[in-house]
């Protein structure tokens, strides 16, 4: 007996180049006269009803990028587990998840317009989650996609923020991201909703007040008239990830790593780095990136050195993860998890292991730049310049650089250079800046 799933992906799939098909022919008959309007209007609805009818019985839409290179669309998701993923187009084949680069969904994620509560922790993931409590030294949090809820239990070591009410204008959110980032360690820190700041040892969250100890003594504040909490970094560590990890983005903006996957119908299940088990709809996700035993973001390795020149007098940090602003790195609306952001005119140059064969990314400058900033791209193997990028501006579309072998090469170096504009808003992101490892 032929699988249900099967039939209904191929039908749908194979329907929608039909479909196509059609549609020419019907709108040029419709034109001659030859088929009525209303008819036409009739057989659009139809066909669209038998199309969704098919695709929601066969699965979700998606498209996939390979470790080898090959890149995917327009493929039904039949199944995705720990070890591959399943897929239908005009045949089914089966993709180790160690093969996958990244997964993408035919939809995107919501940009965030103010008053959102997020839980920010220590190795980057973000979470849209309304803090309850924290006690014990344990943070309680509700975290609700679709109409799944998870009741979360985070140790707070791995909690380096909580914003219990992200701030509307795009500039403030901008500037809260840094603070968040960038405030010294040694205390505990709390932003109110009016721009002041206090300090201490944290001691208790519920659902009235925020309780810090000080030298004074406890103070206590009402919880709403904060913004967010700063845990004092040097008490914070990310929890380690051994091994093939998942990062999952979500339309409601969050993003979180797993170490385990398994899809049950409609539904995702995910096991964190803390053995928890966390479920969220499939129609929740918008993309998911694979990182492990093939792919290694470049992120995750130190640079062996970093050189700036400024322009003027400014000085500029490499930053991992997040744009030079340490926001989320951004390319015209489009939201980057993983990647550097650098500043011009910088370098950055990394040691190469034996296995490693090829570097991937996106770049461009960020969304912050709002349409400013000038520079020029260019990457160089043991010293020798191998790809340069014309200029780019603000306002110029994300640039994907080809595939680049770097097999053989000691040092990968990765440069930003002043363009006609200075240095003014030259905030340059290398946007999921990978190293594709050979097979093991």
């Amino acid at each position: 007996m032929s699988d249900p799933t099967q039939t209904w992906a191929t039908w749908f799939v194979k329907g929608e180049t039909l479909f196509r098909f059609l549609a020419v022919h019907v709108a040029w008959l419709s034109w001659a006269g030859v088929i009525p309007a209303p008819a036409v209007f009739v057989l659009t609805l139809l066909w669209f009803g038998c199309l969704g009818a098919a695709q929601a019985m066969a699965g979700e839409v998606v498209s996939v990028i390979e470790a080898t290179g090959a890149s995917s669309s327009r493929l039904m998701l039949v199944d995705w587990t720990n070890e591959r993923l399943t897929l239908e187009g005009d045949s089914r084949r089966e993709v180790p998840l160690d093969e996958v680069v990244s997964l993408h969904f035919d939809r995107k994620a919501a940009t965030f317009s103010g008053g959102e509560s997020l839980v920010l922790l220590a190795n980057g993931d973000r979470l849209v989650a309304h803090s309850k409590a924290i006690a014990d030294d344990v943070l309680s949090a509700a975290w609700k996609t679709g109409a799944v809820q998870n009741d979360l239990k985070l140790p707070l070591e791995t909690v380096a923020a909580v914003v219990f009410d992200l701030p509307a204008a795009k500039a403030d959110r901008q500037r809260l991201f840094a603070d968040l980032q960038t405030l010294p360690p040694g205390d505990d820190i709390v932003l109110l909703a009016n721009g002041d700041r206090t300090q201490g040892e944290f001691e208790q969250l519920d659902g009235a007040f925020v309780t810090l100890k000080q030298a004074t003594g406890p103070l206590k504040l009402d919880r709403s008239r904060v913004r967010a909490i700063r845990f004092n970094p040097a008490l914070t560590s990310a929890a380690k990830t051994e091994g093939r990890r998942s990062v999952i983005a979500l339309v409601n903006g969050s993003r979180f790593t797993v170490t385990g996957v398994e899809l049950k119908e409609s539904e995702l299940k995910l096991t964190t780095s803390s053995k928890q088990v966390l479920a969220l709809p499939l129609a929740a996700v918008v993309s998911c990136h694979v990182y492990g035993n093939r792919v290694v973001s470049l992120a995750d390795r130190e640079p062996v050195e970093i050189a700036f020149t400024p322009y003027l007098a400014a000085r500029w940090p490499l930053v991992k993860n997040a744009n030079v602003l340490h926001g989320p790195l951004s390319l015209r609306g489009t939201e980057y998890g993983a990647g550097l952001g650098m500043h011009s005119r910088m370098s950055a140059t990394y040691a190469l292991m034996p296995h490693d064969s090829e570097f991937r990314a996106t770049v461009g400058i960020d969304d912050t730049a709002n349409g400013a900033g000038s520079v020029r791209f260019a990457i160089e193997l043991d010293g020798k310049p191998v790809w340069t990028s014309a200029e780019i501006t603000g306002r110029s579309v994300p640039l994907v650089i080809p595939p680049l072998a770097v097999r053989g090469a000691k040092r990968l170096t990765l440069l930003v250079d002043f363009g006609q504009h200075a240095d003014v808003a030259d905030y340059a992101n290398w946007c999921e800046a990978v190293l594709i490892a050979d097979p093991k």
